[in-house]
């Protein structure tokens, strides 16, 4: 399938798009199921199962800015540069320490076959502080494995509990809005039973007749 081009793109964009449905009580309402379109065509690299399993975790990237914004920079702290360029510094600065920790946090779920989201971003941050504050400094490269490992075995330590499964209806409470109004039977949403890899069901999508 192809996209029309925008104005600053004289070539077609080659898209696939995937028809899925939940298969769970909680999704018993959504007639239309799900049209998921990407950019990635090769079904083999990339199967539509794990595609759509994959889509619901676009919402994580609220927490990564949280993460940023709110707990390593600070809720009050801002950007204390002058300069344009001293402001892309300290951006840059904190999306390397961001992408450290994260790392820190893959490595040790690594260790155990667990997934990373397993792993407390908000503990890692106070472990890897407390670690710079107990050995300010540079170090050898030796300590720096004894750390990571020290590191490693503390985050272990203060795993977050496993995550429970939710469903929220696709309603708002504005009315200028294409998706319907919230009502009574929206607050007692039934909630999944199946995890979203269990629970999608790739469809065949019905072509319009010429």
């Amino acid at each position: 399938m192809r996209a029309s081009s925008s104005p600053a793109r004289k070539e077609p964009v080659v898209v696939r798009v995937l028809a899925y449905r939940l298969k769970d009580r909680a999704g018993e309402g959504e007639t239309d199921g799900y049209r998921l379109v990407t950019s990635l065509p090769d079904a083999r690299r990339y199967p539509a199962r794990q595609m759509a399993a994959l889509y619901r975790e676009r919402c994580e990237i609220e927490s990564v800015f949280a993460e940023i914004k709110t707990h390593q920079r600070g809720a009050r702290v801002v950007l204390s540069s002058k300069t344009p360029d001293g402001i892309h510094q300290q951006i840059w600065a904190h999306l390397l320490v961001h992408h450290a920790l994260r790392e820190l946090m893959l490595r040790t779920a690594a260790t155990r076959g667990l997934d990373p989201d397993g792993v407390s971003f908000t503990e890692t941050l106070r472990s890897a502080r407390r670690s710079v504050t107990v050995t300010p400094g540079s170090f050898s490269p030796d300590l720096l494995v004894r750390a990571l490992v020290m590191l490693e075995q503390d985050l272990l330590e203060r795993l977050l509990p496993v995550r429970r499964l939710r469903s929220q209806p696709r309603v708002v409470k504005r009315k200028m809005s294409n998706y319907h109004l919230k009502q009574t039977e929206h607050r007692s949403w039934t909630q999944p039973t199946r995890t979203g890899p269990q629970a999608v069901l790739i469809t065949r999508p019905q072509l319009a007749s010429p």
